[in-house]
Formats: C-alpha cells, structure tokens, sequence
C-alpha cells in the first residue's frame, strides 16, 4: 500500500527552533560557566574551536539529511555509508549514551534550584523523581505539552541568556581574586583545550532538525540554514551570557557554585530574580527530558523495526507510544545519578561523559559521509558539504582530541574516561553480537540507497 508524503509545512523560524531546542537548558549554561571559570579568556578560544568543529558537523548532517529526505536519521544515514555494525553504535553512544549523563544532570540542577527556594518540602533528589515522573506519564499517554510552545520556549531561553550576559555585565564588577590582576581573574591560569569538550556540551544537537527534513518547506534552503543559524544564535547567547557572568560574579565564585547560573542571574537582575529563575529552570529540563523521552525511544522502535534492535522495543500502547522504550530510557538517568551520588558537585563528569560519547558518534557520521561519496558520486545531492573530505577529516581528529583532553583536570580522568570506556564497549559488544548472530549481516555491509530511503 502507498501513502501519500507528507505536506512540507516548516518554516526556518520552526527548523531553527527545533534545531537548537536541546541545546538551550540548564546544564548547557552550567557546563559553559564552569569552562568559564576553568579556562579563563582561553574560553573565548574554546569556544570559537567547537564552533568550527559543529560547523562541520551540521554541514556534514545536512548533506546526509538532504541526500536521504525520507529516512528516519543517524541510524539509515550511516548504514548506508558503513553498515549495520556502525550504525548502531552511533545511535547508541549518540543519543542513548547520553540519555545516561545528560538528564541526569539536568535533574539534579531542577532539584537543586527548587531545594533552594522550596527547602526542606522534598527530600533529596525529590523534585528530580516528580519532574521525571511527570514527563513519563504524560510521553505515555501522548501528551507532549511542549510541542505547540517550542519555538516560544526555546528563543524566550535564548533571549534570557543574553539579557542575563547583559545586565550582569552592567552590574558591578566583582571582587577580585587573591592574587588576580582583574575583578574577575579571566587572565590568569588560561587554558583552552582542556575545557573544549565542556563548551561543545552547550552546540551539540543541531542534528536533531534532519528527520524533519521531509516535512522542511525548501529543505535544500532552509535545513542546512536552519542549523548554521541556530548555531550561530546560540554561541553569540553563550559569549555574551558567560562573559556578562564573569564580570559580575567573578571566576572563582563560578567555579566552586554548585549553580553558577543562579549567581549569575542573581547578580544581574538581584535576588528577587529567583522565582522567574526557578520557573525557568523547571521549564528548560522539562523541555529537554521531554525531547529526549519523546524522540529516543521513537528512534529505538524505528530500529526494532529494521532489526537493529531488540524487539521488545517495538512495543506500543493503544496511543502509539513505545511505551517499553519509554520507561528504558526514563530509567537511563538514574544510572547517572547513582554514578554522580545525587551530587549536584559532580555534575562536570557527567557534561563531559555526555559530550565525548556524541562527539564519538559525530565522527562516525563523518565516516559515513566520506564513505558515501566515494560509493555513490552520482547520487542526488541537493545540498552538498563544501570542500570535502577536509571538514570531514578535520573535524574526525578534532573531535578525537578534545574527547583524549576532555577532563579539565587530572583527578578528573579516571572517572570519566573509565565510565565512558566500559558503556561504549558494552554496546559494541552487544551491537556485534546482535549484527552477526540475530540480524546475520556483515558488521560493515553497507544498506543499498534505495533500501535505506525508503526504510
């Protein structure tokens, strides 16, 4: 039977939104004020280093996105380029992986925000449990309260970043540091490559815009711009939102705050500011748990479906919901908290956990994309990556680095790079097993075009 396609009916403003929805939350602007506090002006150089490298990604993705309108995203894209085998190991350390740290932290800042102005109403890790178990519920019954108010949500985050950089630079500067040359101390212990991974926390996900390529109005045009644009915003926000910070709360104080965006706030707007800032804060995590318990386990179904994964995920309620994919992933964040202690103090191992484990599965993207040239040069592509392979190769052993230089401090090392090395070895452990023993393909056997289109 054949279905018509769907009407394309999403503007830039819509593919914009979408495309920088997950980056604008709570543990974006924690992970940029502690690169702040740790790097220094070598921030700033940080900073413009993961701007270059997701300029490649999103070139990359676009041309992916635009090459195979009608597929499901990073699954088809990089079967069709290196296999089954990589395919899934990119889903998994791009979006399951950080299912892991990613909410996780995001739940401990909410219930650290709300402890603060609530204290003593819940006990520890209370609102993070009701935040959670909320958003559960209403993914199952098909709720998504955030869908209609999105692009509301996502440019009034946007704007609060930049008013917050703004008034917090008009503010007072703050004391200086024992021993610093400046209030805020930005020129002393500058360091660059230690804290890129830190602020490439707060540019990933532009990728999430390409499963919607097929629903994009002149997708050629606007999916790729919808991503250099929202990349873009986003940076300009984070440079003037850390650097309005730092002036007004000074280095030291952001790095040893358990939530330096609340200083910052505070220090711009004053402490009548901490009940909008709560509202906020709810609201962000909100919208980016809700993201990724809307979208995971729709992908994890879709790859059920295919064989790629186990088939209990492609389990649905009367409503259509992949319930068992849901409850999966909303159970993923709790091994996050057990790691972390529920100590909103070790939120930077689980920013940085999340960020190497997506930086991985970007450089199998790229991996892709190179292999898809070479295969298929006459393949229609309607937008095409400029200058390739060097974006593609740069941006490979770009992302290796920061990912080999990712803790910003020695003591820092062994936990991440150690829970990163057994979670990612345990899915490709699992992931060969299932290539070579259920779906009984070659690992690295590329899908047919045609086939991958129209899965």
């Amino acid at each position: 039977m054949t279905t018509s396609a769907p009407t394309p009916s999403l503007g830039l403003a819509t593919l914009v939104a979408v495309a920088v929805g997950v980056i604008v939350a709570q543990s974006t602007m924690v992970s940029l004020l502690q690169a702040t506090a740790i790097g220094g002006w070598g921030f700033v150089g940080a900073m413009a280093i993961g701007f270059a490298l997701m300029l490649c990604n999103s070139a990359t993705y676009a041309e992916l996105a635009l090459m195979m309108p009608r597929a499901s995203g990073m699954s088809a894209y990089i079967q069709a380029g290196l296999g089954p085998l990589p395919a899934i190991f990119a889903v998994f350390a791009g979006y399951v992986v950080p299912a892991l740290f990613g909410p996780a932290a995001e739940l401990l800042l909410v219930d650290a925000v709300l402890g603060q102005l609530l204290p003593a109403t819940l006990p520890a890790l209370g609102w993070a449990a009701v935040l959670l178990g909320v958003l559960v519920v209403l993914n199952l019954f098909g709720t998504d309260v955030f869908a209609r108010v999105q692009t509301v949500l996502t440019f009034t985050m946007l704007v609060f970043l930049v008013l917050t950089g703004l008034a917090a630079w008009a503010a007072p500067a703050a004391l200086p540091a024992a021993g610093a040359s400046s209030p805020s101390g930005m020129g002393e212990a500058i360091t660059v490559f230690g804290v890129v991974a830190l602020v490439m926390y707060s540019l990933i996900g532009t990728e999430f815009v390409t499963p919607l390529t097929a629903l994009a109005r002149d997708p050629a045009r606007n999916v790729p711009r919808a991503m250099f644009v929202g990349l873009a915003v986003v940076a300009l926000a984070n440079l003037v939102f850390c650097l309005g910070a730092a002036h007004a709360v000074g280095r030291d104080k952001l790095g040893s705050s358990p939530l330096p965006h609340l200083d910052a706030a505070i220090a711009a707007f004053g402490p009548q500011v901490k009940l909008v800032f709560a509202a906020i804060a709810v609201t962000a995590t909100a919208s980016l748990v809700n993201t990724v318990l809307a979208a995971v386990p729709r992908m994890l179904m879709e790859m059920a479906r295919s064989g790629e994964a186990f088939p209990i995920f492609r389990r649905v309620n009367s409503r259509g919901v992949p319930w068992v994919g849901t409850l999966f992933v909303a159970a993923l964040p709790m091994v996050g908290l057990a790691w972390s202690g529920g100590d909103v103090n070790r939120i930077v191992p689980l920013l940085i956990a999340a960020a190497s484990a997506w930086l991985v599965s970007y450089m199998v993207a790229h991996g892709s994309l190179m292999a898809l040239r070479r295969r298929a040069p006459q393949r229609s592509r309607p937008w095409r990556a400029p200058w390739h392979p060097t974006p593609q190769l740069l941006a490979i052993v770009g992302m290796a680095y920061v990912i080999a230089n990712a803790a910003p401090a020695p003591e820092l090392e062994k936990p991440i790079f150690m829970a990163l090395a057994a979670v990612l070895g345990l899915v490709a452990a699992i992931g060969t097993a299932w290539v070579l023993l259920v779906m009984r393909r070659p690992p690295f056997a590329p899908m047919e075009h045609d086939d991958v289109d129209a899965h």
